[in-house]
């Protein structure tokens, strides 16, 4: 035992006798620390200060925090390393603020940006959240600077008490602003009473993005880059921007907080220039009273029911008159027969040949030979629908229990897609304007920040306010096509065989089109940007296919597209419009172009063959066949079509879409539901024309009405488009540039602006749209359908 403790003292002797040549080494050799003398001034405000200091010295300012109530402006710069910056500490008695110089700013795309030149705001005592009286024992704002250099750096401070920096209601302020150098300012609603929000408005000439919040008025304010975004509202500014705040939401009063940004990749997609300063103008003005934007949208509502109910008025009188009329008629005429005289409908829908003319008259009707050869010329549908001549009475052979059945499945289909689209679109823009109001990114939606007004939870009420037209349009339509149809079953017998065909059906889905068009476009407006811009177009579509199914039937009762087919027609458009809005790419136009010019071909052949053209493999041999027919009876005949007029307006329908075609590849923007929707309305419009053109050639006249209808249309249109083209906002664009678009309301009420106009005038317009539909063969009431032309 005793041998072994000799052993371990001889071991450990022997290191220690080892290791003391360098513990004397490390000892000689670690100097203390040289000491750190702070340097203390009593400081005064407005007086710069110009030092030096290195890492033995540290400077310590006191500032006098009595009577300073609105807080303080504090500048410093040095041009002290990277490596080694400068470090300036701000202490409050209940918070604290620090930074180093240079200060570096962080980009995504590049090295960060060093600022030698700070300057910060310093928050007042009054917005920290402890006791008053705590407070008032705080005598003195104390600035340390200090650095870990060895050799002398220099620096400059100078901290100045704020005495503007409340913004009076109707005060513009300017200002300059970089990102090592934010501003703040607050503003108070105790002056405001009435005012239930004010309009905080940004200007600038300058390109330079920034970031503007507001914030509530309490300590600590995030006025940095990279925390500006955890608190209150804020949105991304190049030239001009503008937030409306509630009174409900900062009764307190709020901060507006400005910084600018590293680069402008939020704003312009690009880097910039690396001169960040940036020259803003501030003003803050009082928005419209909540009273006064109740009554504003109770004399827009008032005025749309004033035009509904005198309608309604207008429709009920004329029919009393023409009752009256139809009285006095029967009692002095003693000259008319007795219903029960009358043809019957049997007799009426199917002519004999003494009522028919020639074929070079213009009647569709066969000549007796053609009967006496072929009996059942009026069963088979490929001898009548091929005639040169058609009529109305050709087409309208089927059971109008069929054709009312058929018709009414558009309504039920609309019906239910009406159901489970909306729901879905309800529930997502609620989700969307809670989205809002808890993480405050005004760059989540397209807003005309200049003219929305937060009322009743919505961010924008007035924009989706005004979409009320719609809805209640469609169900003056609705009620307008009901009473037509109660009309024609008191004449059942006469509308068999005399007039054109009514798919009132059609018309419902029309009218419930519209309706829907509304509240979609309203959810829409709740939360307006690139991702859910289709659910204010989906139902634009379906209009738009409805009228051209409505248009095609009219002369063509029993070709009707079936209602399953027309929508699973309209799910591929949507489905296309969906694919534009997510991709958009060169390989998607080139698809695109290629089926919008297959679809117009198909069209085509299917207008001017009336339904009788069949796309299979038999279409070749048909299409040699007819050359070779046509041929036999003179080589003229090939090139000379059958429906001459017919054609030359569904050539030019297709040219008018080939330059569309050629327009949208031209171009290629990111609006594609726009384009689609510029498609389909303009072959709208076209087939619209071409019915009207063909109609007059076949000397057919326009009722008075129906003109009335078409001039207000065009009158409606046109100033619809007018206010449609003033766009106020773009999301084919970033959020800060679509800024530029936004305009104040200075138009009805200052509650409304251009596109709340566009929503009143589009939906007029598309009333009246409806209505030159619903009336356009009123004069063919009285006109058997065998005398009525088919094109």
């Amino acid at each position: 035992m005793t041998h072994s403790c000799c052993e371990r003292m001889k071991v450990l002797l022997i290191l220690w006798t080892a290791l003391l040549p360098v513990v004397k080494v490390l000892s000689e050799s670690s100097e203390p620390p040289p000491p750190l003398y702070p340097q203390v001034v009593l400081a005064e405000y407005g007086i710069n200060y110009n030092k030096s200091l290195n890492s033995s010295l540290e400077w310590v300012f006191l500032y006098s925090n009595k009577n300073n109530s609105q807080g303080a402006r504090i500048y410093v710069d040095s041009e002290a390393s990277e490596d080694e910056p400068l470090l300036v500490v701000v202490r409050q008695k209940k918070g604290i603020l620090s930074w180093q110089i240079p200060l570096l700013v962080e980009r995504k795309n590049a090295e960060p940006l060093a600022f030698s030149k700070t300057s910060r705001t310093l928050c007042s005592a009054n917005y920290y959240k402890v006791g008053r009286s705590y407070l008032e024992n705080e005598e003195f704002i104390t600035v340390s600077i200090s650095i870990e250099s060895q050799s002398k750096i220099e620096f400059n401070l100078l901290v100045v008490a704020e005495t503007d920096f409340y913004i009076r209601p109707g005060e513009s302020r300017d200002l300059v602003v970089s990102p090592s150098e934010p501003r703040y300012y607050g503003y108070n609603f105790s002056n405001q009473a009435e005012n239930s929000s004010v309009l905080v408005k940004i200007n600038s000439t300058s390109d330079t993005c920034m970031t503007v919040s507001i914030q509530n008025p309490s300590c600590p304010v995030f006025d940095l880059e990279r925390n500006i975004e955890f608190s209150g509202y804020w949105q991304t500014v190049s030239q001009l921007g503008g937030i409306t705040i509630p009174r409900d939401a900062y009764p307190n009063g709020f901060f507006i907080v400005l910084v600018v940004k590293g680069e402008d990749t939020d704003c312009t997609l690009e880097m910039g220039s690396s001169d960040r300063s940036k020259s803003v103008t501030i003003s803050i003005t009082p928005n419209i009273t909540y009273k006064d934007g109740v009554k504003a949208a109770t004399i827009a509502l008032a005025i749309g029911l004033a035009f509904c109910i005198s309608y309604v008025i207008g429709v009920l009188s004329h029919k009393v008159r023409i009752r009256r009329k139809l009285q006095q008629e029967a009692v002095l005429d003693v000259d008319v027969p007795d219903p029960e005289m009358l043809p019957s409908p049997s007799a009426l829908e199917d002519p004999g040949p003494s009522q028919w003319t020639s074929v070079d008259d213009g009647d569709s009707s066969l000549d007796e030979d053609d009967i006496d050869i072929l009996q059942d010329a009026l069963s088979d549908k490929e001898i009548i629908r091929t005639r040169r001549v058609l009529s109305v009475s050709d087409l309208a052979r089927k059971e109008p229990k069929i054709l009312r059945h058929k018709s009414r499945l558009y309504l039920y289909y609309l019906g239910t897609i009406a159901v489970f689209y909306a729901l879905p679109v309800v529930q997502l823009m609620a989700t969307y304007q809670r989205v809002i109001h808890v993480t405050g990114n005004q760059d989540l939606c397209y807003f005309n920040f200049l003219c929305s007004h937060p009322f009743f939870g919505f961010s924008d009420f007035n924009h989706v306010f005004s979409n009320f037209g719609y809805v209640l349009l469609g169900l003056l339509f609705i009620w307008l096509t009901w009473t037509r149809e109660q009309g024609d079953l008191a004449f059942a017998e006469k509308k068999k065989s005399f007039g054109i065909p009514q798919h009132y059906g059609l018309f419902y889905a029309m009218g419930t089109a519209l309706m829907m068009e509304g509240v979609l476009s309203a959810c829409y407006h709740v939360c307006p940007n690139h991702s859910n811009f289709q659910f204010d177009t989906s139902f634009m579509y379906i209009i738009a296919v409805l009228c051209m199914v409505k248009i095609y039937q009219t002369r063509h009762p029993d070709i009707n597209a079936r209602a399953s087919v027309t929508f699973g027609v309209l799910a591929l458009i949507i489905f296309l419009g969906m694919l534009g809005v997510l991709d958009g790419s060169y390989y998607f136009w080139i698809i695109f172009t290629i089926i919008h010019l297959v679809v117009c071909l198909v069209l085509t052949a299917q207008i001017y063959y009336m339904g009788r053209w069949r796309l299979d493999r038999g279409m070749f041999r048909r299409i040699i066949n007819t050359f070779k027919h046509d041929a036999r009876s003179g080589i003229t005949n090939i090139m000379r079509p059958m429906y001459g007029g017919r054609l030359i307006l569904l050539v030019i329908a297709n040219f008018c879409n080939v330059a569309l075609a050629v327009l949208g590849n031209t171009h290629r923007g990111k609006d594609f539901a726009t384009f689609l929707l510029t498609i389909l309305m303009s072959n709208l419009l076209l087939y619209t024309f071409f019915y009207i053109v063909m109609k007059l050639c076949h000397g057919e006249r326009i009722k008075n009405p129906t003109v009335c209808y078409i001039i207000l249309s065009f009158i409606t249109w046109g100033f619809a488009l007018y206010f449609f083209i003033e766009k106020s906002i773009s999301w084919a664009l970033t959020p800060a540039q679509s800024r530029h678009s936004n305009r104040p309301c200075e138009s009805l009420l200052n509650f409304f602006d251009y596109h709340d106009i566009w929503h009143f005038l589009s939906a007029l317009a598309m009333f009246f749209s409806f209505m030159v539909l619903l009336t356009l063969d009123d004069d063919l009431e009285d006109t058997h359908r065998s005398l009525i032309p088919v094109f």
